[in-house]
């Protein structure tokens, strides 16, 4: 009986070749990532802030923004920088379309991002106040129509919105909630102030998200008339994630008492007026960016918790060369923290399997 021997499969060559040329335009050719990278904390104790019509105090230490590096939308993103992307530790790859809108140009996006900070910095600077004892009053004023709702035309940018449906709002996250329970085709009554002086009623049917979720197509920023005059100007960083060290900043420099406190502390989170802190993303690279640059206290947001995957970054016994890691839902708490003593029990992410 004869034995039968396996036989090796041979490609012909002109397959061979296009095999290779495959492989090799993978690693050339475009792809719909973005890769992200820690960025360098900015201290804003220096002249970031400026503050007129009420007296301020010296500050001691550093109190720095932490941001990411991220590239941007037209960026040429080639298979070899995403690969390499994935073996290194101080970086992230994700898909495009997690971090810009569809379509969204670099032009487009600098734009959103600088909108977003200065509504960021006028929200730190109402929270700050308002945790001061000071009163301030707002107004909801919209900045952008979009040209594909059915509000286009309709309403316009600078009307001040009054109600929606013969409900009045405080912000722009208590109309996303309102509406949050509408459907897409539903109509929606609204009244704005046009001119300073015309009152204005329109009925709007709302239109469909990707998600199928219901929008109204305005922007709306919320406008601020303060008592006293804040400044706040960070270079190269944009986006909503500094409000909560905004804020601390903002009554560092109005209190006698010095949080800071000759410390080197940085964080990161979004924050309401009524000084709520919220979420932001690119927590991993920002603990990064922190630890480079000595920082002992590290201030996050408690629902950016879950994102914290390595155990390494949650040691808070504070030795030498260590980072306290503190979680903060609001800013009261955030300056419970910094009046705690250096031996004092700070809060915690917990342990994360």
């Amino acid at each position: 009986m004869k034995s039968i021997l396996p036989v090796r499969p041979k490609l012909p060559t002109p397959t061979k070749i296009a095999v290779l040329l495959l492989i090799v335009a993978a690693f050339f050719l475009p792809s719909p990532f973005v890769i992200l990278s820690p960025g360098t904390p900015q201290n804003i104790l220096g002249s970031a802030i400026t503050i007129s019509g009420a007296k301020t105090y010296p500050t001691t230490g550093k109190l720095s923004v932490t941001s990411v590096m991220v590239t941007d939308p037209d960026s040429y993103i080639t298979g070899f920088d995403v690969l390499y992307g994935w073996f290194d530790k101080n970086r992230a790859v994700l898909p495009r379309a997690e971090i810009y809108p569809k379509g969204e140009s670099t032009a487009q996006s600098i734009k959103n991002g600088a909108a977003e900070m200065s509504s960021s910095q006028s929200d730190a600077t109402a929270a700050a106040l308002s945790y001061l004892g000071y009163q301030s009053t707002s107004k909801l004023v919209i900045v952008e129509v979009n040209e594909k709702s059915n509000a286009y035309k309709s309403l316009l940018a600078l009307d001040q919105v009054i109600s929606i449906d013969d409900k009045t709002f405080n912000s722009q996250p208590d109309i996303i909630d309102f509406l949050d329970k509408k459907t897409p085709g539903d109509l929606v009554s609204i009244k704005v102030l046009r001119s300073g002086t015309e009152i204005v009623s329109k009925q709007i049917k709302l239109s469909a998200r990707d998600d199928g979720s219901a929008f109204i197509g305005i922007n709306i920023e919320q406008k601020f008339v303060f008592p006293i005059d804040v400044k706040i100007k960070l270079a190269e960083t944009g986006g909503p994630s500094g409000g909560l060290i905004f804020a601390l900043g903002v009554i560092e420099k109005l209190t006698p008492n010095d949080l800071i406190n000759s410390r080197n502390i940085a964080g990161t989170g979004t924050i309401t007026s009524e000084g709520k802190v919220g979420p932001i993303g690119g927590i991993a690279e920002k603990i990064i960016g922190a630890k480079r640059d000595g920082v002992k206290i590290f201030l996050t947001p408690t629902q950016n918790c879950s994102d914290i995957k390595d155990q390494s970054q949650l040691t808070n016994s504070g030795g030498s060369g260590e980072m306290k890691i503190v979680p903060v839902a609001t800013l009261t708490e955030a300056i419970s923290v910094l009046n705690l003593p250096g031996n004092g029990k700070y809060p915690s992410c917990g342990v994360i399997s």
